[in-house]
């Protein structure tokens, strides 16, 4: 069962990232973490996401913003995650548990209120935003899930939608690329090297589908969907 409940959250989350760009590690933590805990997901989930990210980088390549992902975004979260992987292995599980908990009831609380008042995002200094990437480089070497972060930090550019999600896709790519090589050294992707090839299938039937939704789906009920799904999962966290 417990495997089962990993490839429901592996499809779901991979769903998501390729109609918005971002939301597969969020999601796939959140409701695997009921089942496993966080160190235990990151082996899985980090080396299955490149492979998902890794053909849509290519393919939305000229959609990227590459001088804010070059200059500002990759430098920043690299040195962030850093940070994080060094943290991971000094707190304990139950820090870690709640502590994503509280990332994600507050991510999903704010965009389901963002997607309540339909309002817009107010213009934010350098400084602020860089600050914001930073933190989100921490969460993904902490949780593999530095995306509400990021898109925190970086909502007030007012990117287009398919820039957001071509430039988001690319950082997760080359990030998770970097820390799966990370975990292949500290010896934490072999023992579960057959559990992300049983996970494949699921992977390529979430792209699938997440593509024909991204274009015929409102993206507006597609994300208060997730962010429900997100409150209940971080609820379950915190009082399991």
């Amino acid at each position: 069962m417990e495997y089962l409940w990993l490839g429901f959250a592996v499809w779901l989350g991979f769903t998501a990232q390729a109609v918005t760009g971002f939301g597969s590690m969020v999601i796939a933590v959140s409701l695997g973490s009921l089942m496993f805990s966080i160190p235990s997901l990151l082996p899985i989930l980090v080396p299955l996401n490149i492979f998902m990210t890794g053909g849509m980088a290519w393919r939305l390549r000229r959609q990227t913003d590459w001088s804010l992902l070059t200059t500002m975004i990759l430098p920043l979260m690299i040195l962030g995650m850093g940070a994080g992987i060094w943290l991971l292995d000094s707190l304990p599980p139950t820090w870690l548990k709640t502590g994503f908990a509280l990332l994600v009831l507050w991510f999903s609380s704010r965009e389901l209120l963002k997607l309540y008042r339909r309002q817009q995002i107010a213009a934010r200094p350098d400084w602020w935003q860089r600050l914001w990437m930073f933190f989100a480089g921490i969460a993904q070497g902490l949780y593999g899930s530095g995306g509400p972060l990021l898109v925190y930090g970086i909502s007030s550019r007012q990117l287009d939608k398919a820039t957001f999600r071509a430039t988001l896709v690319s950082v997760w790519f080359v990030l998770n690329s970097l820390y799966s090589v990370v975990m292949l050294i500290q010896g934490r992707v072999q023992p579960v090297a057959l559990t992300i090839l049983a996970c494949l299938p699921v992977l390529y039937l979430a792209v699938k589908m997440g593509d024909w939704l991204h274009h015929r789906v409102d993206e507006r009920q597609f994300k208060l969907g997730i962010c429900l799904l997100l409150i209940f999962s971080a609820l379950a966290m915190l009082v399991g």
